[in-house]
């Protein structure tokens, strides 16, 4: 699982989601809440005055006036004004809400002692109840409370994500200043056995499988330069001793001892190449300014006996002169890969290799590769299925790639052929 924010900008957004849902749950309450209590009261009041007018009625058995301005009282319906009638249609005894127009009434029924008629109490409470200028006085001072809210969360959840997060940023800058020989290996002492402990003894131990395959691999490094260089410079001595033996060129034993030659060149290149990559540390020597299409012409006259009897021309197309600033085996490693694998996969046709300003274009008329046969050149190893695919030697290809900060693209159609472009940076 991928997390898109860190650690930091979660507890802070965690905060602010929880203040803002928070106080907006307390808003709407609130506002709900007074808005309940509102009716509440009047209903009460309206209450109040139906006890003290039939109380009066009892004791002087007469109609009282209302005790509010705001109230007005009927017995009966034969004096009620028709839009008053209208309101009460199908009203029961009881407390009832109407809304006339821009008023609201609340309406008390209820019947009198010993009279046919009943007691209608008109409570109209437009000026007492929220108004809508008053109800959006209140959501507005409600906003501006979950705004409040919202910038707490924000300035709360900043603070406490700084305490929080401290170990683990800690341990993050031990990790990132670590390399290949400084490997952090006692994590663990500067934490608590808590989660970030946790954490860092499981870093710790990895730290140390990595040290002890860093050593293991430095020391194979070591061993491989003696133990590969030594054979190799052997061979090649016996290759100058045989040349100078035989008659010449019309030798039947001079091409095998050529593709010896140039095979055992090949090998020196790629020891080199391999031990180079193997370390980190090791400078490129960038005194060494070449010209690319002499090596390429070069490049292609040595791998030219893998065409065989194969129908197959390969043609150079300069369109600048580029020079790179490395050494020149590096680079025929890279071009020779490309080169093999154009003929290694075409049974016949045209190969080219284009020189251009900032890359070198090797496109083949072959079989090509399927979408599926494509996808592991995309990977670390270019392994590939045993028919198709470009094997081992693009994986040195791309980790070249990789220090010197080029790009490799590889673009191929089935029956059509490939394409392969080799992009690098000129200083």
């Amino acid at each position: 699982m991928k997390f898109r924010h860190s650690l930091h900008s979660r507890i802070i957004i965690a905060f602010c989601i929880f203040g803002t849902v928070l106080g907006a749950i307390f808003a709407v309450t609130v506002y709900i809440s007074l808005d309940f209590i509102d009716d509440r009261l009047v209903d009460s009041r309206l209450n109040e005055e139906v006890e003290n007018f039939i109380a009066h009625y009892k004791r002087y058995n007469n109609y009282p006036r209302p005790g509010s301005p705001f109230i007005t009282s009927y017995v009966g319906t034969e004096s009620m004004p028709l839009y008053v009638l209208d309101m009460i249609k199908g009203f029961s005894e009881g407390l009832h809400e109407v809304n006339y127009g821009t008023e609201e009434y609340h309406i008390a029924i209820q019947r009198l002692p010993d009279q046919p008629a009943l007691l209608y109490l008109f409570y109209e409470v437009s000026a007492l109840e929220f108004t809508e200028r008053r109800k959006v006085s209140i959501r507005l001072v409600l906003i501006a409370g979950v705004i409040l809210i919202f910038a707490m969360g924000l300035w709360i959840g900043w603070l406490t994500s700084r305490r929080v997060i401290a170990p683990v940023v800690h341990l993050s800058r031990i990790v990132d200043r670590s390399g290949p020989d400084n490997l952090p290996t006692d994590l663990s002492k500067a934490f608590y056995n808590d989660e970030v402990g946790v954490l860092a003894k499981g870093l710790e131990q990895a730290m140390k499988r990595v040290e002890a395959f860093v050593e293991r691999e430095q020391q194979f490094s070591r061993y491989a330069s003696h133990e590969l260089r030594t054979p190799v410079t052997i061979i090649k001595g016996a290759v100058v001793l045989l040349k100078k033996k035989l008659s010449g060129e019309e030798d039947p034993a001079w091409r095998p001892l050529m593709r010896i030659e140039r095979s055992v060149t090949n090998m020196e290149n790629i020891i080199e190449t391999l031990l180079w990559l193997s370390r980190e540390d090791m400078p490129i020597d960038q005194e060494q300014h070449f010209p690319l299409t002499p090596i390429v012409q070069e490049t292609i006259e040595q791998n030219r006996y893998l065409i065989g009897n194969k129908p197959i021309d390969i043609e150079i197309i300069s369109e600048a002169e580029p020079q790179l600033a490395l050494p020149t085996s590096f680079f025929q490693i890279a071009l020779a890969n490309l080169i093999r694998n154009a003929i290694q996969h075409t049974p016949s046709g045209n190969i080219s290799v284009v020189i251009k300003a900032d890359r070198i274009r090797v496109t083949d008329t072959g079989a090509g590769m399927t979408t599926e046969g494509l996808k592991p050149t995309s990977g670390r190893n270019f392994t590939g299925d045993t028919d198709e695919g470009f094997g081992l030697g693009l994986s040195i290809v791309q980790r070249l790639c990789d220090r010197f900060g080029w790009e490799l693209d590889i673009k191929s159609e089935t029956d059509r052929g490939t394409t392969v472009e080799l992009i690098f940076r000129i200083p």
